[in-house]
């Protein structure tokens, strides 16, 4: 997964079902954080939960096409 503005790159490890595990960096480390992605009817991820993001509600991706 990539994120922020410097497109950081974080390794996803299998956990259960559809959710991953990933280690934070830096300033804001959290050490271990999950990754929750919810499959829609289609058979594709509809939406990803990234936990440490999410403490105010902005964590969580919904995908628009």
């Amino acid at each position: 997964m990539q994120l922020g503005p410097k497109k950081q790159r974080f390794a996803l490890r299998h956990y259960e079902g559809d959710t991953f595990s990933y280690s934070t960096t830096g300033e804001m480390s959290v050490g271990l954080s999950g990754v929750t992605f919810t499959v829609g009817s289609g058979g594709h991820a509809d939406k990803v939960r990234v936990e440490n993001l999410d403490t105010t509600g902005l964590g969580t991706f919904t995908r628009n096409d």
